[in-house]
């Protein structure tokens, strides 16, 4: 009986000590509730004070435009891209082939206005001319600097001319769609001579020059030492007697390289824009480290004598490199505007704004 009492105390002990802490639990868990949700509350409050806000969600942007056929100018480093099978390795993952179009000099606005024409590459001076009758084009690339023998002033081996001021009172030619012109003239004005006066310009394509040397129809010719102005150097029948100086507004900027495009396609096709233009540096990077097998396939294509590619790359190898500082390249355009105005070649009111002839996407 008094085991019983004392387990019936026992049961009555437990039951109101679990009362109990079920009473202070439920007590203590109210507290707790209310300090964490107003603890929390105040927390997310420093959270949402401390973080940004959330990024409005970004339009994906659109995925460029397909291309089937990506239409180069012809050119010598086209050649060996073509030929080590570069072009087929940098372009068939986005679809597209490339086609090398002959016969652009001179004719690259239209043809690049008609699709006939993607990507070509010339100098500074014909792509302002271009520019300011009105072509939409727009550069992507633009060449470093070229050295003074890029171009040059000739004349027969057997001229007696051998300077450059022996020629004052004589007639000198060169193309005036092509950048040896410039390099005449300043080199004339240099000397303080007035064309017309001290000495005659005759305007010949530069197909012509060395028909027009040979036949003595002038005296000189300013020009590029390529292809078959380059054999008459080598060959002996004629000689160098001047270059621009390196002071000229032509070397200092005026003679780099350019390569351009529609304003259109470099908006749609970036991607294909900047792999032409990395591939067109590493594969003139590539010629002239190779220069032996570069020209055995230039003239496996051209026809040009490897020897005569070799002399020509020699000369216009200075500028097989992309320049990049856009500031530096806009105001030595604009130089080279400001010469062109004053010479007649672009009309005053018709300059380039200079700040919009290159997509600056391209430039870093």
């Amino acid at each position: 009986m008094r085991n019983q009492t004392k387990r019936i105390s026992a049961l009555w002990t437990a039951l109101f000590l679990s009362v109990s802490l079920l009473s202070l639990a439920g007590c203590g868990n109210d507290k707790n509730t209310g300090g964490q949700a107003a603890a929390g509350s105040e927390a997310d409050k420093t959270v949402a004070a401390a973080s940004p806000p959330e990024a409005e969600p970004q339009a994906t942007a659109a995925p460029e435009k397909k291309l089937a056929v990506l239409k180069v100018a012809a050119s010598d480093w086209a050649y060996v891209a073509d030929k080590k099978g570069w072009f087929k390795e940098t372009f068939e993952a986005l679809g597209t082939s490339v086609e090398l179009v002959q016969g652009t000099l001179g004719n690259e606005a239209q043809l690049i206005a008609r699709n006939d024409l993607h990507f070509a590459n010339r100098m500074l001076y014909p792509l302002l001319q271009y520019k300011s009758q009105g072509a939409d084009l727009t550069a992507v690339q633009v060449s470093v600097h070229p050295e003074p023998d890029i171009a040059s002033i000739i004349v027969l081996a057997d001229s007696p001319v051998k300077t450059f001021d022996d020629l004052k009172g004589k007639k000198i030619a060169s193309w005036k769609a092509g950048c040896p012109y410039m390099v005449l003239y300043e080199k004339a004005e240099t000397e303080g001579w007035t064309q017309g006066k001290d000495w005659t310009y005759v305007n010949i394509p530069s197909s012509e020059n060395k028909t027009a040397l040979l036949s003595k129809e002038v005296d000189a010719i300013s020009t590029h030492l390529l292809g078959d102005v380059a054999a008459l150097i080598l060959n002996g029948s004629a000689r160098e007697i001047a270059n621009p100086d390196q002071e000229s507004i032509y070397v200092q900027g005026g003679g780099a390289t350019v390569t351009f495009t529609s304003t259109q396609f470099a908006k749609d096709y970036p991607n294909i824009t900047k792999k032409y233009i990395e591939l067109q540096d590493k594969t003139e990077a590539w010629m002239l480290a190779n220069r032996d097998e570069a020209a055995e396939i230039v003239e496996s294509v051209s026809r040009v004598p490897a020897d005569i590619s070799k002399f020509a790359w020699e000369r216009m190898g200075s500028t097989w490199e992309s320049a990049h500082d856009l500031t530096t390249i806009q105001a030595e355009t604009a130089a080279m505007q400001n010469w062109l105005v004053e010479h007649g070649d672009i009309e005053a009111d018709k300059k380039v704004d200079v700040t919009k002839l290159f997509d600056t996407q391209y430039f870093h």
